[in-house]
């Protein structure tokens, strides 16, 4: 090689590296000014938002917590649309109506824990299975069932069990069902730790292309991804303060809460699994054998029902696997069965 066409190479070389080191300072400066996460919205202090023709992502229906483990909540008292459907929350921020404060007699209160399955994503709240569920078990007897639904899309078992403990007054519980899915060891990717702008340790231009989680996990694309599915599970990349609520331990650590607020309480507890294409992880059938807890898994339901009919689906489409309002119907059947065949075996003493 000539001493022209190596410097030539050379000059070429300096100026891509010159290059991608502007990408670089330029993609960190935007993204400085761009991110946004919890800290930027207040604990209780954001308005209700009534905007019942408008499509909102997370970002603009959450606000902070005043309570550690639950991180946030949805905002009361609100309507919007969201995953293309109508949104309504009570004055507990929870997807339901609003519950006498009192509880009558011969009433049977049962809350469900849960995510963005429980929630309802994506189907009208009259198509979520604990409506479902509520419609038909009030079908039955004399007896008059509440369920209230506290799911919000992205707790996990940690901020489920909390919202128990902090936001339900337990006096009036009878049953508990919590819901799991395979992300309730983890937290919502925009709970995560800000990237530090000033280290040259790693590209944060590579890092956002190869990264499944995505760097700008923030609240500005809450939530998650399109699909939801997008999660923060190793510890590197939580903040420190949420470390004890990410892994199977805090898992198993939030049941034995769960445990003792029962035997505190005296209300029934039933783990419900809502994974199609799995039984429940075994870790998941230990805390509910440890702790007595009853697991009902709409798995072995789903593939009955998928050998019989072969072209139904799970999911709401080929990208969106939270279950559709059909499926959320079969769910409430699988917890309506189960709990009819409890109650037959016990006094309730209403």
């Amino acid at each position: 090689m000539s001493r022209q066409s190596l410097f030539k190479l050379i000059a070429i070389l300096l100026g891509t590296l010159f290059s991608l080191l502007l990408v670089e300072v330029g993609y960190r400066v935007y993204h400085y000014c761009s991110y946004n996460d919890l800290k930027t919205i207040g604990a209780g202090q954001r308005k209700p938002v009534v905007q019942p023709n408008d499509e909102l992502d997370l970002g603009r229906i959450i606000q902070l917590s005043a309570f550690r483990y639950i991180i946030y909540e949805l905002i009361p008292s609100s309507r919007y649309l969201f995953q293309g459907v109508l949104v309504e929350t009570n004055a507990q921020g929870f997807r339901d109506k609003n519950y006498p404060a009192v509880k009558s007699k011969k009433t049977f209160q049962i809350i469900g824990l849960g995510d963005s399955v429980m929630f309802g994503w994506g189907v009208n709240e009259g198509d979520c299975f604990l409506t479902k569920l509520e419609n038909k078990l009030n079908e039955q007897d004399s007896i008059t069932y509440e369920i209230v639904n506290t799911a919000v899309p992205g707790y996990n078992t940690v901020m489920e069990v909390a919202t128990l403990a902090h936001k339900i007054d337990l006096e009036k519980v009878d049953m508990v069902i919590i819901n799991y899915i395979g992300n309730d060891c983890h937290l919502p990717n925009f709970i995560r730790k800000k990237p530090d702008y000033f280290s040259l340790r790693q590209s944060l231009v590579f890092q956002r292309l190869e990264d499944n989680d995505g760097i700008d996990g923030n609240l500005q694309s809450a939530p998650f991804n399109k699909q939801g599915t997008d999660y923060a599970h190793t510890l590197d990349r939580v903040p420190p303060e949420y470390h004890d609520m990410v892994d199977i331990d805090a898992y198993m650590n939030a049941m034995k809460r769960l445990k003792q607020l029962q035997d505190e309480y005296g209300f029934k507890v039933i783990t419900l699994a809502t994974n199609p294409d799995a039984e429940a992880m075994d870790y998941v059938q230990i805390a509910c054998k440890e702790n007595g807890f009853e697991l009902m898994d709409v798995f072995p339901v789903w593939q009955s029902h998928k050998a019989a009919y072969p072209d139904d689906k799970w999911g709401l489409s080929k990208k969106d696997g939270h279950p559709s309002a059909p499926s959320h119907a079969m769910i409430a059947g699988v917890l309506e069965r189960g709990i009819l065949e409890w109650l037959r075996t016990v006094e309730i003493g209403l």
